[in-house]
Protein backbone atom coordinates (compact mmCIF):
# COMPACT_ATOMS: atom_id res chain seq x y z
CA UNK A 1 0.00 0.00 0.00
CA UNK A 2 2.86 2.19 0.51
CA UNK A 3 4.37 1.82 -2.82
CA UNK A 4 0.98 2.56 -4.40
CA UNK A 5 0.80 6.03 -2.25
CA UNK A 6 4.28 6.76 -3.63
CA UNK A 7 3.33 5.99 -6.80
CA UNK A 8 0.39 7.88 -6.79
CA UNK A 9 2.20 10.83 -5.51
CA UNK A 10 4.63 10.33 -8.30
CA UNK A 11 2.16 10.48 -10.99
CA UNK A 12 0.67 13.44 -9.65
CA UNK A 13 3.81 15.35 -8.95
CA UNK A 14 4.08 14.68 -13.04
CA UNK A 15 0.68 15.41 -14.22
CA UNK A 16 1.28 19.07 -12.28
CA UNK A 17 4.82 19.52 -13.93
CA UNK A 18 3.36 18.63 -17.36
CA UNK A 19 0.30 21.14 -16.82
CA UNK A 20 2.43 23.91 -15.58
CA UNK A 21 5.22 23.77 -18.77
CA UNK A 22 1.76 23.20 -21.22
CA UNK A 23 0.72 26.90 -19.45
CA UNK A 24 3.98 28.02 -20.00
CA UNK A 25 4.46 26.66 -23.59
CA UNK A 26 1.21 29.00 -24.29
CA UNK A 27 2.11 32.23 -22.48
CA UNK A 28 5.15 32.20 -24.94
CA UNK A 29 3.34 31.74 -27.67
CA UNK A 30 0.52 34.05 -27.08
CA UNK A 31 2.80 37.09 -28.13
CA UNK A 32 3.54 35.52 -31.49
CA UNK A 33 0.02 34.47 -32.63
CA UNK A 34 -0.64 38.31 -31.63
CA UNK A 35 1.77 39.73 -33.51
CA UNK A 36 0.68 37.66 -36.35
CA UNK A 37 -3.17 38.85 -36.12
CA UNK A 38 -1.88 42.31 -36.00
CA UNK A 39 0.39 41.60 -39.32
CA UNK A 40 -2.56 39.83 -40.95
CA UNK A 41 -4.50 43.06 -40.50
CA UNK A 42 -1.93 45.84 -41.86
CA UNK A 43 -3.58 47.21 -45.03
CA UNK A 44 -2.77 46.25 -48.21
CA UNK A 45 -0.34 48.22 -50.56
CA UNK A 46 -2.72 50.38 -52.80
CA UNK A 47 -3.14 48.83 -56.33
CA UNK A 48 -4.31 51.04 -59.29
CA UNK A 49 -5.56 50.22 -62.78
CA UNK A 50 -4.66 51.90 -66.37
CA UNK A 51 -7.61 52.63 -67.76
CA UNK A 52 -8.50 53.16 -70.93
CA UNK A 53 -12.01 54.88 -73.38
CA UNK A 54 -11.32 52.08 -75.51
CA UNK A 55 -11.69 48.19 -76.00
CA UNK A 56 -8.74 47.25 -78.23
CA UNK A 57 -5.67 44.50 -78.77
CA UNK A 58 -2.01 45.33 -79.11
CA UNK A 59 -0.63 47.42 -80.69
CA UNK A 60 -2.98 49.85 -78.98
CA UNK A 61 -4.86 52.41 -81.20
CA UNK A 62 -4.34 56.07 -80.92
CA UNK A 63 -7.11 58.58 -79.31
CA UNK A 64 -7.67 56.92 -76.24
CA UNK A 65 -7.85 58.55 -73.10
CA UNK A 66 -5.83 57.11 -69.97
CA UNK A 67 -7.05 57.51 -66.75
CA UNK A 68 -5.66 55.90 -63.08
CA UNK A 69 -8.15 54.19 -61.33
CA UNK A 70 -7.74 52.90 -57.27
CA UNK A 71 -8.94 48.81 -57.54
CA UNK A 72 -9.47 47.53 -54.10
CA UNK A 73 -9.73 43.56 -54.66
CA UNK A 74 -10.37 42.61 -51.03
CA UNK A 75 -13.94 44.47 -51.24
CA UNK A 76 -17.06 42.54 -52.92
CA UNK A 77 -18.11 43.01 -55.15
CA UNK A 78 -14.48 44.74 -56.00
CA UNK A 79 -14.19 48.29 -55.48
CA UNK A 80 -12.72 50.63 -57.69
CA UNK A 81 -12.37 54.63 -58.25
CA UNK A 82 -11.37 57.10 -60.45
CA UNK A 83 -7.85 58.95 -59.41
CA UNK A 84 -6.84 61.09 -62.41
CA UNK A 85 -6.38 61.48 -65.85
CA UNK A 86 -2.85 61.46 -67.43
CA UNK A 87 -1.66 64.59 -68.96
CA UNK A 88 1.43 66.39 -69.40
CA UNK A 89 0.88 70.32 -69.48
CA UNK A 90 -2.46 69.86 -69.18
CA UNK A 91 -2.63 68.19 -72.47
CA UNK A 92 -3.94 64.62 -72.43
CA UNK A 93 -1.75 61.57 -73.09
CA UNK A 94 -3.50 59.32 -75.23
CA UNK A 95 -3.39 55.34 -75.46
CA UNK A 96 -0.60 55.04 -72.25
CA UNK A 97 0.02 51.19 -72.51
CA UNK A 98 1.72 50.58 -69.46
CA UNK A 99 1.85 51.76 -65.43
CA UNK A 100 4.13 50.23 -62.55
CA UNK A 101 5.59 51.10 -59.22
CA UNK A 102 7.98 54.19 -58.22
CA UNK A 103 9.79 52.77 -55.52
CA UNK A 104 10.30 54.87 -52.43
CA UNK A 105 8.18 57.97 -54.25
CA UNK A 106 5.31 58.49 -52.83
CA UNK A 107 2.43 59.49 -55.31
CA UNK A 108 4.76 58.82 -58.50
CA UNK A 109 4.34 55.90 -60.80
CA UNK A 110 6.67 55.38 -64.32
CA UNK A 111 4.48 55.02 -67.33
CA UNK A 112 5.42 53.52 -70.84
CA UNK A 113 3.37 54.26 -74.21
CA UNK A 114 3.12 52.44 -77.32
CA UNK A 115 3.21 53.42 -80.92
CA UNK A 116 0.47 54.96 -81.66
CA UNK A 117 -0.41 57.06 -78.82
CA UNK A 118 0.39 60.90 -79.22
CA UNK A 119 3.49 60.96 -76.93
CA UNK A 120 4.43 57.80 -78.88
CA UNK A 121 7.20 55.36 -77.02
CA UNK A 122 7.29 57.54 -74.35
CA UNK A 123 8.80 56.80 -70.65
CA UNK A 124 6.23 58.97 -68.50
CA UNK A 125 6.66 60.10 -64.72
CA UNK A 126 3.28 60.21 -63.47
CA UNK A 127 1.92 62.42 -60.31
CA UNK A 128 -0.80 59.75 -59.17
CA UNK A 129 -3.36 61.81 -57.44
CA UNK A 130 -3.25 64.40 -60.64
CA UNK A 131 -2.13 62.53 -63.11
CA UNK A 132 0.13 65.20 -64.23
CA UNK A 133 2.98 63.87 -65.58
CA UNK A 134 6.31 64.76 -67.32
CA UNK A 135 8.16 62.87 -70.48
CA UNK A 136 11.28 61.42 -69.00
CA UNK A 137 13.09 59.39 -71.98
CA UNK A 138 11.85 57.84 -75.63
CA UNK A 139 12.47 54.35 -75.27
CA UNK A 140 14.19 52.20 -78.23
CA UNK A 141 11.32 50.55 -78.75
CA UNK A 142 7.55 50.47 -78.06
CA UNK A 143 6.81 49.12 -74.80
CA UNK A 144 3.29 47.53 -73.02
CA UNK A 145 2.80 46.21 -69.88
CA UNK A 146 5.89 47.76 -68.00
CA UNK A 147 6.87 46.27 -64.59
CA UNK A 148 9.57 46.22 -61.74
CA UNK A 149 10.56 43.91 -59.52
CA UNK A 150 10.75 45.32 -56.19
CA UNK A 151 13.39 47.68 -55.16
CA UNK A 152 15.82 46.08 -57.26
CA UNK A 153 15.89 48.56 -60.09
CA UNK A 154 14.98 45.89 -62.45
CA UNK A 155 12.34 46.83 -64.51
CA UNK A 156 10.37 44.55 -67.47
CA UNK A 157 8.34 44.96 -69.99
CA UNK A 158 6.53 43.64 -73.17
CA UNK A 159 7.54 44.94 -76.50
CA UNK A 160 4.50 46.30 -77.62
CA UNK A 161 2.42 44.08 -79.80
CA UNK A 162 4.79 40.78 -79.82
CA UNK A 163 5.78 38.04 -77.52
CA UNK A 164 9.17 39.52 -76.69
CA UNK A 165 10.33 40.72 -72.93
CA UNK A 166 12.20 43.68 -72.56
CA UNK A 167 14.77 45.00 -69.67
CA UNK A 168 14.06 48.65 -69.36
CA UNK A 169 16.58 51.46 -68.28
CA UNK A 170 14.94 53.98 -66.07
CA UNK A 171 14.78 56.56 -66.63
CA UNK A 172 17.11 56.47 -69.77
CA UNK A 173 14.19 54.32 -71.46
CA UNK A 174 17.04 52.48 -73.29
CA UNK A 175 15.83 48.80 -73.66
CA UNK A 176 17.38 45.16 -74.57
CA UNK A 177 16.45 42.22 -75.27
CA UNK A 178 15.25 40.34 -71.41
CA UNK A 179 13.96 37.21 -73.20
CA UNK A 180 13.59 35.97 -76.53
CA UNK A 181 10.22 35.85 -78.23
CA UNK A 182 7.56 33.62 -76.75
CA UNK A 183 5.68 30.58 -77.90
CA UNK A 184 2.49 32.98 -78.97
CA UNK A 185 2.39 35.94 -81.44
CA UNK A 186 2.03 38.26 -78.76
CA UNK A 187 1.49 38.89 -74.46
CA UNK A 188 -0.75 40.68 -73.27
CA UNK A 189 -0.04 40.76 -69.58
CA UNK A 190 2.84 40.93 -67.32
CA UNK A 191 2.86 40.34 -63.45
CA UNK A 192 5.68 39.35 -60.43
CA UNK A 193 4.68 36.62 -58.76
CA UNK A 194 6.67 36.29 -55.88
CA UNK A 195 10.80 36.14 -57.89
CA UNK A 196 9.64 35.34 -60.41
CA UNK A 197 7.72 36.91 -63.86
CA UNK A 198 4.43 35.88 -65.64
CA UNK A 199 3.73 36.63 -69.08
CA UNK A 200 0.15 36.14 -70.28
CA UNK A 201 -1.19 35.30 -74.03
CA UNK A 202 -4.43 35.53 -73.13
CA UNK A 203 -6.62 34.53 -76.34
CA UNK A 204 -4.26 31.42 -77.13
CA UNK A 205 -4.53 27.92 -75.47
CA UNK A 206 -1.67 25.92 -76.54
CA UNK A 207 -0.94 24.62 -72.59
CA UNK A 208 -4.55 23.63 -71.82
CA UNK A 209 -6.69 23.44 -75.04
CA UNK A 210 -9.82 24.31 -75.36
CA UNK A 211 -9.08 26.85 -72.54
CA UNK A 212 -7.63 30.17 -72.96
CA UNK A 213 -5.01 31.91 -71.34
CA UNK A 214 -1.10 30.72 -71.74
CA UNK A 215 1.53 32.09 -68.88
CA UNK A 216 4.62 31.67 -68.86
CA UNK A 217 6.89 32.35 -65.97
CA UNK A 218 10.61 33.75 -66.79
CA UNK A 219 13.03 34.42 -64.06
CA UNK A 220 14.71 37.64 -62.89
CA UNK A 221 17.97 37.18 -64.72
CA UNK A 222 16.11 36.65 -67.88
CA UNK A 223 16.58 34.25 -70.78
CA UNK A 224 13.72 31.52 -72.27
CA UNK A 225 10.61 31.19 -70.36
CA UNK A 226 10.96 28.11 -67.54
CA UNK A 227 7.85 27.25 -66.38
CA UNK A 228 4.40 27.25 -68.13
CA UNK A 229 0.72 27.92 -66.64
CA UNK A 230 -2.88 28.15 -67.73
CA UNK A 231 -5.10 30.72 -66.60
CA UNK A 232 -7.88 28.07 -68.08
CA UNK A 233 -10.76 30.79 -69.03
CA UNK A 234 -13.37 28.87 -70.50
CA UNK A 235 -14.32 29.23 -74.14
CA UNK A 236 -17.89 30.46 -72.71
CA UNK A 237 -16.16 33.89 -71.55
CA UNK A 238 -14.17 34.74 -74.19
CA UNK A 239 -14.17 38.51 -73.15
CA UNK A 240 -12.67 37.82 -69.72
CA UNK A 241 -9.07 37.07 -71.27
CA UNK A 242 -10.14 39.05 -74.94
CA UNK A 243 -7.59 41.41 -76.18
CA UNK A 244 -5.28 43.56 -73.79
CA UNK A 245 -5.11 42.38 -70.47
CA UNK A 246 -4.14 43.90 -66.85
CA UNK A 247 -2.27 40.99 -65.52
CA UNK A 248 -1.62 41.40 -61.47
CA UNK A 249 -0.74 38.64 -58.84
CA UNK A 250 -2.65 39.61 -55.48
CA UNK A 251 -0.67 38.38 -52.19
CA UNK A 252 -3.07 40.18 -49.69
CA UNK A 253 -7.15 39.81 -50.56
CA UNK A 254 -6.55 35.81 -51.85
CA UNK A 255 -7.43 36.37 -55.26
CA UNK A 256 -3.55 35.37 -56.64
CA UNK A 257 -3.77 35.34 -60.22
CA UNK A 258 -6.21 38.29 -61.46
CA UNK A 259 -6.96 39.88 -65.19
CA UNK A 260 -8.59 42.99 -66.02
CA UNK A 261 -9.50 42.86 -70.02
CA UNK A 262 -9.95 45.62 -72.30
CA UNK A 263 -13.43 44.25 -72.63
CA UNK A 264 -13.82 45.37 -69.08
CA UNK A 265 -14.07 42.35 -67.21
CA UNK A 266 -12.14 41.56 -63.84
CA UNK A 267 -11.89 38.28 -62.79
CA UNK A 268 -9.01 35.81 -60.65
CA UNK A 269 -7.98 32.14 -60.58
CA UNK A 270 -6.34 31.01 -57.47
CA UNK A 271 -4.61 27.84 -59.33
CA UNK A 272 -2.62 28.13 -62.75
CA UNK A 273 -1.79 24.31 -62.88
CA UNK A 274 -2.94 23.34 -66.28
CA UNK A 275 -6.18 21.61 -67.05
CA UNK A 276 -6.69 21.43 -62.92
CA UNK A 277 -9.94 23.06 -61.60
CA UNK A 278 -11.01 25.44 -60.60
CA UNK A 279 -11.38 27.54 -63.62
CA UNK A 280 -11.52 31.60 -63.25
CA UNK A 281 -14.04 33.75 -61.36
CA UNK A 282 -15.90 36.60 -62.24
CA UNK A 283 -15.20 39.70 -60.09
CA UNK A 284 -17.20 42.88 -61.50
CA UNK A 285 -18.08 43.99 -65.56
CA UNK A 286 -16.69 47.75 -65.32
CA UNK A 287 -18.81 48.23 -68.66
CA UNK A 288 -22.12 48.26 -66.22
CA UNK A 289 -21.20 50.16 -63.01
CA UNK A 290 -21.83 53.80 -64.69
CA UNK A 291 -17.84 53.50 -65.74
CA UNK A 292 -18.96 52.57 -69.71
CA UNK A 293 -14.94 54.00 -70.00
CA UNK A 294 -13.49 51.68 -68.03
CA UNK A 295 -11.62 49.09 -69.82
CA UNK A 296 -8.25 48.06 -67.96
CA UNK A 297 -4.76 47.35 -69.79
CA UNK A 298 -2.30 47.16 -66.58
CA UNK A 299 -2.40 46.70 -62.82
CA UNK A 300 0.24 48.43 -60.22
CA UNK A 301 0.37 47.84 -56.66
CA UNK A 302 1.87 50.76 -55.25
CA UNK A 303 4.81 49.85 -53.02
Amino acid sequence: MKKNLIKTVLTLVLITAFTACEKSELKQENPKDQKTAVQALAPCAPVYALVLSGSSSSPVPAGFASTIFKVDLCAAPTGYNFVSQINVAGVPVRSVTGLCNMPGVVDFAWAVTGMNSNFPSKLLRVQISTGSASVVATTTVPLQDIENYGTTGLFVAIKEGTSQLMKVSVPSGFCSVFAPAGPTPQYNGLTVVGNKFHAISGTTNLICNPTYGDIFEYTTAGGPYVGKYSYKNLTTTPSWTMKELGFHFDACCGKRWTVGSSMGIISHNTNITPCVLPNPTFLLNTTTTGQNYWYIYDFMEKL
